[in-house]
């Protein structure tokens, strides 16, 4: 059967084939046009890489402007302040809380509630509806007040930024993050109380990784079959290939299948540099390692959008304290070649940006974390077998979109 799938960002299908019980074909369909992205960069400035490229999605063009942004960085030669880099992790924590809770609680959360759409949940759950409201304000204030905008920002460009948020605004935004932070929790509570479906599987997990706090700005690479490498590798291990069902790339480890995101980022930096409360709730639910179930990706959502509201607290807390200083961008000393891996909410995205001795585009590469995910989609939808054998038709469509919606997949971003 081939169906579209609802509630994802992005337009997609699936097709699966089913014969004496089992899923012997599977496949995810994405059926958003190609927009040619890292084409139209070429020829470019490098200072208008990470504007068009935050473009590429209305959902987290916060971590394409930064990633875009290091990679520029790094091929000009640029090491940018303490406090950019502060920054640009509050920014970075403001995007984690926006994509995680509207997720959560519009894509995800009706299947588990009754519900078919958000609009139901808005008038059969005003309350829990409310809470992706007041999630979602608050990240987008965090991203205006420091990148210009709360979509696409403008304040944040290669060398640093282009204006700074006062004290003022920084102050009145500590007491809607300590209650935010709340209902993160309470956001954590309520998606604590769901029975997921049970699929476990064995699958290599890869992410960021730092010893000393959760990676998401940068860190090498870390999987777990073993390899560490910096972002600069990544096509020595990333392999992406077409399809011709598809319009979206598949990305995988050497030809294995991998995940990236919540869970990938849980399974490989552990719970020790989550915020000591997020720590608690994962103590009191009983959260274990590794997260080897597709499914547990919403509950590595909800730790993960805990976590980004506390730890944007304290980012706040600390500008409170010491002030923003109006610094001076740094600018390029040469031009060459540049690598740089963030974490996007759905994982480890890649920008790679080549440039010519005047500093114009001659070459971009951009590897999105759906693109990595698709393949482990695929497979998943085969080990699903044993769950739809005893279920209706209606039934198993509804189990293949909950499992891919637990994907948190961004169709477009993989057609960019």
């Amino acid at each position: 059967m081939e169906t579209a799938v609802p509630k994802i960002e992005g337009h997609a299908a699936f097709y699966t084939h089913l014969k004496s019980g089992h899923v012997d074909k599977a496949r995810i369909i994405g059926l958003e046009n190609d927009r040619f992205v890292e084409r139209i960069l070429v020829g470019r400035k490098y200072w208008e890489a990470p504007i068009i490229t935050s473009r590429i999605c209305g959902i987290c063009p916060v971590i394409h402007n930064i990633t875009s942004t290091r990679a520029i960085e790094n091929a000009c030669n640029i090491e940018v302040s303490n406090q950019t880099i502060l920054l640009r992790k509050l920014m970075l924590a403001g995007q984690m809380v926006q994509s995680h809770s509207l997720h959560l609680y519009l894509l995800v959360l009706p299947d588990f509630v009754g519900a078919s759409s958000s609009f139901e949940l808005q008038r059969d759950h005003p309350e829990i509806f409310q809470n992706a409201i007041e999630l979602k304000k608050y990240a987008d204030r965090i991203i205006e007040t420091v990148g210009g905008r709360a979509v696409h920002p403008v304040a944040s460009v290669p060398g640093g930024f282009k204006s700074f948020p006062t004290k003022e605004k920084i102050t009145a935004l500590i007491p809607i993050g300590q209650k935010t932070t709340e209902i993160a929790e309470t956001t954590l509570r309520l998606f604590a109380t769901f029975k997921y479906p049970q699929l476990k599987r064995e699958i290599i997990s890869s992410a960021l990784y730092l010893d000393h706090e959760y990676a998401i700005y940068n860190g090498d690479i870390w999987n777990s079959k073993g390899d560490i490498f910096k972002a600069e590798k990544y096509h020595d291990y990333i392999y992406e290939e077409l399809k011709p069902y598809t319009r979206a790339k598949f990305g995988t480890l050497k030809g294995y299948e991998m995940v990236v995101g919540a869970a990938a980022r849980l399974n490989i930096n552990g719970f020790k540099n989550l915020s000591p409360k997020t720590q608690e709730l994962i103590e009191e639910f009983n959260i274990t390692l590794p997260l080897n179930n597709p499914f547990d990706n919403i509950m590595a959502q909800a730790i993960e959008n805990h976590h980004f509201a506390a730890q944007s607290v304290e980012l706040l807390e600390y500008f409170q304290k010491t002030g923003v200083k109006n610094e001076k961008l740094v600018v390029p000393s040469d031009f060459g070649k540049g690598t740089a891996a963030c974490e996007a909410p759905r994982g480890t995205l890649f920008h790679y940006y080549n440039l010519d001795k005047d500093g114009f585009i001659e070459k971009c590469d951009i590897i999105t974390p759906t693109v990595q995910t698709l393949p482990a989609i695929e497979f998943d939808l085969k080990n699903l077998s044993p769950l739809l054998k005893d279920l209706s038709p209606s039934e198993r469509s509804t189990l293949i979109e909950t499992l891919i919606r637990a994907y948190d997949p961004c169709i477009t971003c993989a057609t960019h």
